[in-house]
């Protein structure tokens, strides 16, 4: 949220400093701590986290979704990075629904 250029550098490359990708990216961030925030304050006062959790992979699996659709557009050494990423965070939200405290 508050320095989206370094992490839209592995995402996208050098146009994640500008204006647009920049806004976007910080919107990226926000969304992705609200839902860590929720998870947490849940699961810190004995109830259960699994929505929040659930509502992360989904986002995720978007995530992927829309880096499939715009692959053309992003840089080749950006693509493979990125989409992992999404893969790989949704693949850890559906690892943590499956345990069992």
């Amino acid at each position: 949220m508050t320095a989206p250029a370094p992490f839209g550098d592995v995402l996208i490359g050098r146009a994640a400093r500008k204006g647009t990708p920049r806004t976007l990216l910080r919107f990226y961030g926000t969304r992705d701590v609200l839902l860590g925030l929720g998870a947490l304050s849940a699961a810190s006062k004995g109830g259960d986290a699994r929505g929040w959790v659930a509502a992360g992979i989904g986002a995720d699996v978007l995530d992927a979704g829309v880096m499939l659709t715009e692959w053309s557009a992003i840089p080749a050494d950006k693509r493979v990075p990125g989409l992992l990423s999404a893969l790989g965070a949704a693949g850890l939200g559906a690892a943590l629904l499956t345990r069992r405290a």
